[in-house]
């Protein structure tokens, strides 16, 4: 066990020096704000019932969501993996003695793309900061990336970046990414918010690189979230046992199926689950068990979708600068390079 001062404040963590390369600080034990089990049942007993997304994230959820990534009806990683493909050299230009901080890490391969296109003076100047829920994601893509580049340094920070992006180490300059449009599982308030925290915190001349899903064709939304193989579906109701886990719940999985639509009105996709038969419920962390009706259905995730707009809606609320914004033939994705002015 370790400490670091943040704010003024001492934040304890785990910390495991794994090699002379990999280090890495759990907070997911202790500085959570909100307890996973105390999110868990206030969303079971909302009417209607929901599990916050960042419950999908368990190695299992984790491995299935990178299974995902490789769909064809999937376009959102082959889309932006392209982008970041044909304007790697001009991101990473001037990257150097700095750390890349990347909130939902997942499996590096996004971040590989950046690193393969620096040099190796650049990428033995930097610090990769990977920022995840899951610890063991973390650590094996951390292993993964310094076989791939024996001289990079990794620092992975285990917790909720969305609640605690301010416990990534303070002390160099920075390039924020945040990719897969993972921001779309928060409101467009919730994201504003995100954005003007994390721009409260850069110092000038810090960067930012945002991947956004686009608003599009209502049936490519909807088929990149039913799969053929059912790939999706899995990884929806897999989030029940991410919740037995975390609550002694006994959800049974395979009484539910996997919903998901396109929401004209709000502007995203949402994942539910739907309860097949009329089942209870229980948990030794609950007064009365949960009745759960046959067709009831329980909101698992929201996926929003952006347009030009929300683009400078950040720039105006955080006061970042849009730097370059770089999108595919068909106006699909889109990454944006903010920057943070003043004297750097």
């Amino acid at each position: 066990m370790d400490g670091r001062v943040i704010g003024g404040r001492t934040v304890i963590c785990d910390e495991a020096i794994i090699d002379d390369r990999i280090c890495i600080e759990d907070h997911s034990s202790r500085s959570h704000d909100r307890s996973p089990l105390g999110d868990i049942l206030k969303g079971l007993m909302n009417d209607p019932r929901e599990i916050s997304s960042r419950f999908f994230y368990d190695d299992r959820g984790s491995k299935l969501f990178d299974q995902i990534c490789d769909l064809d009806e999937y376009y959102l990683t082959r889309t932006e993996t392209a982008i970041l493909d044909d304007h790697a050299n001009e991101i990473i230009h001037d990257v150097r003695d700095m750390d890349i901080i990347e909130f939902g890490s997942g499996s590096g391969d996004k971040i590989s793309i950046l690193l393969r296109a620096m040099t190796l003076e650049q990428r033995t100047s930097i610090r990769y900061v990977p920022f995840d829920i899951s610890y063991h994601a973390l650590l094996d893509s951390a292993r993964t990336l310094t076989k791939r580049f024996p001289e990079l340094t990794v620092h992975g920070v285990v917790g909720d970046f969305i609640t605690e992006a301010h416990l990534i180490p303070p002390d160099r300059p920075k390039l924020f990414c945040f990719l897969g449009s993972t921001i779309g599982n928060i409101s467009r308030e919730e994201s504003i918010r995100f954005m003007n925290g994390c721009a409260g915190f850069m110092d000038p001349g810090d960067s930012f690189l945002l991947g956004i899903d686009m608003v599009k064709d209502i049936d490519v939304l909807e088929r990149a979230y039913n799969d053929n193989r059912g790939l999706t579906s899995d990884f929806n109701r897999n989030i029940l046992n991410s919740v037995n886990t975390h609550a002694s719940t006994d959800f049974d999985p395979d009484v539910f199926e996997h919903i998901a639509f396109f929401n004209r009105e709000k502007g995203r996709i949402e994942m539910h689950l739907r309860s097949t038969v009329d089942q209870i419920v229980s948990s030794p962390h609950l007064d009365v068990p949960i009745h759960v009706r046959k067709g009831e259905l329980i909101h698992t995730e929201n996926s929003y979708k952006f347009t030009d707009g929300f683009i400078h809606a950040i720039s105006a609320h955080s006061g970042l600068e849009i730097q370059n914004t770089y999108s595919d033939d068909q106006g699909w994705f889109s990454l944006i390079h903010f920057r943070k002015g003043g004297e750097s």
